[in-house]
């Protein structure tokens, strides 16, 4: 596995923490100017960080451990755009999913989206994200007009040899909680993936993790429940491209693990390589924004 690949996902799982948590948060912090929704549809429960705005709403989805919130300093540069930034299931303020396969996921994702926000969408998704982004554009064919990548997984199998080993190793010493939280933002804000620090970050980090009464900074993470993910990664959901029949996004970090995958699956797609480590939103959204936007309008979307 290339070590970009390794890091992305190390990063991932440990940032947002909220993956696979059987208790999330009751009540998690939301970025100052958006508004806090929660969606119930059937047994269903999801809940989205809504930015008002003009245009087609883009829907946003973040990656593995990530959170609605870490979308919030990209949201800002986007020239009151209309977003809808989706927590995942088990990440954020979302309960657990039953279960972690991506176009399960999708169905949700989209049957929420659809109850509160019927009409058009542009689906944007980062890292595994990404991957669910794609399968929610081929479930929401009749809605999408436009579909944009931030450095995303493939929905081509992408197989990891050993899960269980991969997350111990990637994540000895921060799978356990902090002392406090003056720890826990010490130890986070040295990551280059957090670069650069910023109230809206430190926002999504907060939504990540929860503080015991006793002070403790524990972060939503299970060891068993990042493996299974990473495993759905070897899943192959190439046939939900062949539904999306609007225009494609694609940007790139550098070095993207997944950028050579994405150009075979998508032949017809706009891509742009963006200055900046994996997750682009968060280490350069100001050229992200610049190019998402750019595309948009020449899409007139």
């Amino acid at each position: 596995m290339p070590n970009i690949f390794v890091r992305s996902i190390a990063f991932c799982l440990v940032v947002g923490s909220t993956a696979c948590s059987p208790n999330p948060p009751t009540k998690a912090p939301t970025p100052a100017g958006a508004r806090e929704r929660v969606i119930r549809v059937g047994t269903v429960e999801l809940h989205a960080i809504e930015w008002s705005g003009q245009g087609t709403p883009l829907v946003m989805l973040h990656g593995l451990g990530g959170n609605a919130a870490s979308w919030a300093g990209l949201v800002r540069r986007l020239s009151g755009r209309h977003v809808i930034a989706v927590d995942l299931p088990g990440h954020g303020a979302s309960p657990v999913a039953g279960t972690w396969d991506s176009m399960p996921l999708a169905r949700e994702i989209v049957a929420a989206v659809l109850s509160q926000w019927p009409g058009n969408h542009i689906w944007v998704g980062h890292s595994w994200g990404g991957r669910v982004a794609v399968e929610s554009a081929a479930i929401d064919s009749a809605g999408t007009r436009g579909l944009i990548l931030v450095d995303a997984v493939q929905v081509s199998p992408v197989r990891i040899a050993d899960a269980a080993g991969t997350v111990e190793f990637l994540f000895k010493g921060e799978l356990d909680p902090w002392p406090d939280l003056a720890s826990a933002l010490a130890a986070v804000i040295t990551l280059p993936q957090f670069s650069p620090w910023t109230p809206d970050v430190e926002v999504a980090f907060r939504r990540a993790v929860v503080v015991q009464p006793d002070g403790r900074v524990v972060p939503l993470l299970s060891r068993d429940k990042a493996a299974i993910v990473l495993r759905t990664f070897a899943i192959d959901d190439r046939d939900a491209i062949s539904r999306i029949g609007a225009p494609v996004l694609v940007l790139s970090a550098p070095e993207s693990f997944s950028e050579r995958a994405q150009r075979v699956l998508f032949p017809s797609a706009d891509f742009v390589t963006v200055k900046g480590n994996h997750w682009l939103h968060i280490n350069n959204g100001e050229d992200t924004s610049r190019a998402m936007l750019d595309w948009l309008r020449q899409k007139g979307l």
